[in-house]
């Protein structure tokens, strides 16, 4: 039997990176009416906490992903929130731009929300908002942090 990798860890800072891409590529298929809403909302979310913790691993210079133990767990409970805490000042560099930080505002709602586990389809225009929130080439949060990626040494 085939095991299933979706529950692999990426085993590099750039494979957070690629998953990060990938998951927002996915999103492509919304445009094409081929996925629902809750699918828009899942691949936007984990776009962006791929994104964080592809940086988180770049920042902390990690050697490999950290273990499930007590100084680590905010990487395992998609806390994003903990997650951009921990990216040095980025939360501070966030919040000095109005249209990234409102896209972070939307994505962390979208967390606090429980939207991945709604019983009840999300609306088209929150479900774009999200989305947006997240790709968004001039305002969103994963571009955004993908740029902070690169700049990082």
């Amino acid at each position: 039997m085939v095991r299933s990798t979706s529950k692999v860890t990426p085993g590099s800072a750039d494979g957070w990176v690629e998953l990060a891409i990938r998951e927002l590529n996915n999103i492509k298929g919304a445009y094409l009416g081929k996925i629902s809403n809750d699918s828009k909302i899942d691949h936007a979310l984990r776009a962006t906490e791929c994104m964080l913790k592809a940086c988180l691993w770049k920042l902390h210079k990690w050697d490999s992903w950290p273990k499930r133990k007590k100084p680590h767990l905010y990487l395992y409970n998609h806390d994003i929130s903990a997650m951009l805490a921990s990216c040095r000042n980025w939360e501070n560099q966030l919040r000095s731009s109005p249209e990234h930080w409102s896209s972070w505002q939307v994505l962390v709602n979208a967390i606090e929300k429980q939207l991945r586990y709604s019983t009840t389809s999300v609306p088209d225009i929150e479900a774009n908002e999200i989305v947006r929130s997240a790709r968004h080439r001039d305002k969103g949060v994963v571009p955004w942090l993908h740029a902070r990626y690169r700049q990082t040494k």
